[in-house]
């Protein structure tokens, strides 16, 4: 939040006004910039859950399942003045959840612990905003398939 940082903002805008220096960037941000706004990119509600099971006997002994979830509520994007009427309005990035899936396999090749998974993340292929500020961010990777091969030496 910038409950902080506007404050500190505004003194030094004083400062520079008694120095009769002018600030008309300061000067415009402030203006423009509510108080009591969140900073850009910031996100106030995230959660991730993930579990995975591992067969421990019988027939599926060594295999693996795996999966979860990433949550994000909306995140703040900036403020900018989109109908042009001389206020600046919030921007937001609507608010999404990703799933993922995990399957794998544990054993021994050449007398050396070894796991072969495969893993897909953005399993619904959802397409969605990763937002930093009113000006940046980018679109969030789409369904990912991977392969790993883990082993031990």
């Amino acid at each position: 939040m910038n409950e902080d940082r506007i404050p500190l903002l505004k003194g030094f805008q004083a400062q520079a006004k008694a120095m009769n220096r002018p600030t008309p960037l300061l000067d415009e941000f402030i203006r423009t910039y509510p108080e009591g706004v969140p900073n850009p990119g910031y996100t106030k509600i995230r959660a991730n859950l993930f579990t995975r099971y591992e067969f421990s006997r019988g027939p599926l002994k060594g295999f693996y399942l795996g999966g979860g979830t990433n949550w994000r509520t909306r995140t703040f994007r900036g403020n900018a003045d989109l109908n042009q009427d001389g206020v600046a309005e919030e921007l937001w990035t609507p608010s999404y959840a990703l799933f993922s899936v995990l399957a794998g396999f544990r054993t021994r090749l050449a007398n050396r612990p070894t796991s072969i998974a495969v893993n897909i993340d953005n399993l619904l292929d959802r397409e969605y905003y990763r937002a930093n500020t009113n000006t940046t961010g980018s679109w969030g990777d789409p369904r990912i398939f991977k392969l790993t091969i883990v082993t031990d030496f």
